[in-house]
């Protein structure tokens, strides 16, 4: 069949696009001149097809490439969807305007099948992304030196793929498991899992995850092979943000475990050390497996050789504990603390992006310094500075990773001294 909509274009349609752009394509402005000349192009391209007679696979081609290069642009799909739509209704009200209601027929048909071709590439490049990113995580996994109950994730993990995999080969045969109770992980979360996971409420959360996981799963099945590649793709964002946050409550509860487990440091109550090379590891393979960031801070109390010097070293060890005690104090369970020598201490918040990890260590020093203990008849205070930063673990891990992390934590500590100490500083 060919299409013909020139009656709706009275002059040259550079000024329906010059309307079409400005008012629809809305990240424009973020691309470089360039970028957004050659956007502008694929949309004349495309409204010149519109304006001669055309057959539908010459434009459906062309709304192909233009996807294929929003993709490039990391364009999300919703806005790549919303573009297309604007453009349908655009032409409709043109339509309507010269009463050529005939023609709105085929607008509505011939643009269904532009989203859906616009879908389908969508899907299947998010599909191969999201395979990418699940092989690294699974890898992360692979590679923790100590598994607690997020080895059961992995499990997770694999069902994910199998799915993405099925979605990308329109395949219903042998389709993942999609009863919630009977899955690798559902099996061992409704089983040995609760008496692991002592918190019920942290269980009902993970439980409901995983329940509308599985609701999500069947739905996609259902739409599997319809040509309802829009659903397709939203039911899997879904899925994937559902296994994340799965991903992260199990991560949190590994680090509770982890906490009990790994050697303190007698006088303070803080991890030790020697310990403090693998709980980092551990933390970065998790974030990389959950896709969430962390923070690192290094910690250290202002004029302390003073107050021993002051006071006495028991006055001294005395504030270390009490520094250690107002940290417990205002972090999570999950969260880490660590002795890394005299008077510095590192903290590690997991599943915390640096905005919140910043307000988390601006409280603890707000609150240390309001902090007053009694030695010897006498009030002994103190104050802290921080040096922190954010990581979003996005390759496998180094054993160099810490060190430099570390320094770069270092570097934002000796600014906080040199800025009047008591303070944060953030990388």
């Amino acid at each position: 069949m060919t299409y013909s909509f020139s009656n709706i274009f009275h002059s040259d349609c550079e000024e329906l696009l010059d309307e079409f752009i400005d008012k629809y394509t809305s990240c424009i402005n973020t691309y470089n001149d360039e970028k957004a000349f050659v956007v502008r192009d694929y949309y004349k391209n495309i409204l010149t097809i519109l304006k001669s007679g055309f057959k539908k696979d010459e434009l459906l081609t062309m709304f192909e490439k233009l996807a294929k290069y929003k993709i490039s642009l990391d364009v999300p799909y919703i806005l790549m969807t919303n573009e297309i739509n604007a453009l349908k209704n655009i032409l409709i009200s043109k339509m309507s305007e010269q009463e050529i209601s005939s023609n709105i027929i085929h607008v509505l048909a011939l643009f269904k099948e532009i989203n859906d071709k616009v879908a389908y590439i969508y899907l299947n490049e998010y599909v191969d992304e999201l395979l990418r990113l699940n092989n690294l995580r699974i890898t992360s996994l692979s590679d923790l030196l100590e598994k607690n109950i997020i080895s059961h994730y992995e499990s997770h993990l694999l069902w994910l793929t199998k799915l993405a995999r099925h979605i990308k080969d329109e395949q219903k045969d042998n389709f993942p498991q999609l009863n919630d109770k009977l899955c690798d992980f559902g099996k061992w979360l409704h089983s040995d899992a609760k008496n692991v996971i002592q918190n019920n409420s942290k269980f009902k959360t993970i439980d409901a995850l995983h329940n509308n996981l599985h609701l999500f799963a069947k739905k996609i099945h259902s739409h599997l092979g319809d040509s309802e590649h829009h659903i397709q793709i939203t039911y899997l964002e879904k899925c994937e943000l559902i296994s994340l946050s799965i991903g992260t409550e199990l991560a949190l509860i590994d680090n509770v475990i982890m906490n009990k487990r790994v050697t303190k440091d007698t006088l303070t109550g803080a991890l030790n050390r020697n310990g403090l090379r693998s709980v980092f590891e551990s933390q970065y393979e998790l974030s990389l497996a959950t896709n969430n960031p962390f923070v690192l801070a290094l910690c250290d109390l202002d004029h302390f050789k003073k107050i021993n010097d002051t006071h006495g070293h028991i006055a001294g060890d005395k504030v270390l504990k009490s520094f250690v005690d107002v940290v417990k104090k205002h972090i999570r369970n999950s969260d880490v603390i660590v002795r890394y020598g005299g008077e510095e201490f590192v903290i590690i918040l997991p599943a915390v992006n640096k905005e919140k990890g910043l307000e988390a260590l601006e409280n603890i020093c707000r609150n240390f310094e309001k902090n007053t203990l009694m030695f010897e008849g006498k009030a002994l205070s103190a104050t802290v500075s921080i040096g922190m930063m954010g990581i979003k673990p996005e390759s496998a891990f180094k054993s160099s990773y810490i060190d430099e992390y570390i320094m770069i934590a270092d570097q934002k500590l000796y600014t906080a001294k040199k800025s009047g100490r008591n303070r944060v500083e953030s990388s």
